[in-house]
């Protein structure tokens, strides 16, 4: 029994004693009808207060709050969580190609989850999106999964407390700049980065037709005067299949240019959320 259900139960049988003690009270001398209506005033008006506070503290995000906890509570929901990096350098931003798309992103990708998440897993019924696959097979442990709207809210809450999950963005890092030998190991082994903001999508339907949540950290790698330079002399190699380098308004008009008129490159949606902290239909 869920504890929402708990809370409902209780309050419909104390306020049902409740009302019928208003409407047929005790004896003035009835000592123990007294005690239990009283008991039964201070337990439906404490879930109630409880209740309040909840819907207080999601006032924010009561359009979310709404969909998931009534309008599609029983319907499987999509979550992705990722980390983007924003990396800079002379008014352009480096964009990598996306190995499962024919598009340019920010580096970055989906969190990990660690082994000891197995338990909010079972206890919110957390599916992992199996379709999902990289050049190294399905792609496991990665935090794009399928639950139940009812869910939702106390997933987002078990993510933001950084329990039993990566919290690092290195490991992208590394392995989408540093493995692929687009960036040099030595200068970049360590890197300082500011968390800039998390964006998050509203509850949209899918191409699958699947309802989805997209939830991205937003990082600035803060390069220091070594690595600054290495980033310029990859402004000099200028674009590769590999990577390109994208400013401000090819990343607003996702890759179209305003002067051609053509596409000069593809460049993902999600890009244009990293770069304006916001999100966008298109």
């Amino acid at each position: 029994m869920s504890t929402r259900f708990s809370n409902l139960t209780v309050v419909l049988i104390f306020g049902g004693f409740i009302l019928y003690r208003t409407i047929f009270p005790p004896e003035p001398d009835d000592a123990i009808s007294n005690t239990l209506f009283n008991l039964s005033i201070e337990i439906t008006g404490g879930i109630i207060l409880f209740g309040i506070l909840q819907f207080l503290k999601n006032i924010k995000n009561l359009p979310l709050y709404f969909q998931t906890q009534v309008l599609h509570r029983k319907k499987k929901i999509r979550i992705s969580i990722a980390y983007l990096f924003r990396i800079k350098v002379d008014g352009k931003y480096l964009l990598i190609k996306s190995s499962r798309r024919n598009y340019f992103q920010p580096v970055g990708g989906a969190f990990k989850t660690l082994p000891s998440s197995k338990r909010i897993f079972e206890k919110l019924n957390i599916e992992s999106d199996k379709l999902i696959e990289t050049e190294k097979g399905i792609a496991k442990g990665d935090l794009r999964v399928f639950t139940k709207g009812v869910n939702v809210i106390d997933f987002i809450k078990w993510f933001n407390s950084k329990k039993d999950r990566e919290t690092s963005p290195w490991r992208e890092f590394c392995e989408e700049l540093l493995s692929t030998k687009i960036l040099p190991k030595k200068p970049f082994r360590y890197i300082d980065y500011e968390y800039k903001n998390t964006v998050r999508s509203p509850l949209i339907t899918l191409d699958s037709g699947d309802k989805g949540l997209f939830i991205h950290e937003i990082y600035d790698l803060i390069p220091n005067i070594e690595q600054e330079q290495k980033l310029r002399e990859l402004i000099e190699v200028k674009n590769s299949d590999k990577f390109i380098w994208a400013d401000e308004n090819l990343i607003n008009r996702l890759g179209h240019n305003a002067g051609t008129k053509e596409y000069e490159h593809e460049i993902a949606l999600h890009t244009k959320w990293a770069h304006n902290l916001k999100w966008s239909k298109e």
